[in-house]
């Protein structure tokens, strides 16, 4: 057995406890009326049950299939890991000044150009796509409150 991916397991289960607890505090409302601690419980009841069933199967398999942490964080291209972290960052900067619709569509033209170049019509088409799907959820369907930006949209 992989001493550390019993630890990591029981990292997640005992966030995912202590943040079902505090959300129980806060409110858990109905369906159709959620309080305020009614999505952060069911996130991390999703959590919590996902790091059990990776506990479960660990246990059972004993973790045959493990890898050495060399192979596991070898094949990773760190200066993109850090610019797409720094471009993440700025994207929550500058949400409110430029806007749902503008930011997303620049960081996921940045994103899908940057993890697999494709030609630049696909990824100006899957970026105008995404964001256009997105919006409805969130704008319409749901009538979240998205910032306009400093162009009005």
């Amino acid at each position: 057995m992989k001493k550390t991916f019993l630890i990591n397991d029981l990292f997640w289960i005992g966030l995912a406890v202590s943040v079902c607890a505090g959300s129980i505090k806060l409110g858990l409302g109905s369906w159709q009326q959620p309080h305020a601690g009614f999505m952060p419980f069911l996130s991390a009841l999703i959590l919590g049950t996902l790091a059990l069933i990776d506990l479960l199967r660990g246990l059972i398999n004993q973790w045959k299939d493990e890898r050495l942490d060399l192979e596991i964080w070898g094949n990773i291209n760190w200066p993109k890991l850090w610019l797409t972290i720094a471009i993440l960052f700025i994207y929550v900067i500058l949400f409110s000044t430029l806007g749902f619709i503008l930011g997303t569509i620049l960081l996921l033209l940045f994103l899908f150009r940057l993890m697999e170049p494709r030609p630049f019509g696909q990824v100006i088409f899957a970026a105008l796509i995404t964001t256009g799907l997105f919006y409805l959820v969130f704008k319409i369907g749901l009538e979240s409150q998205l910032p306009r930006g400093v162009l009005g949209f």
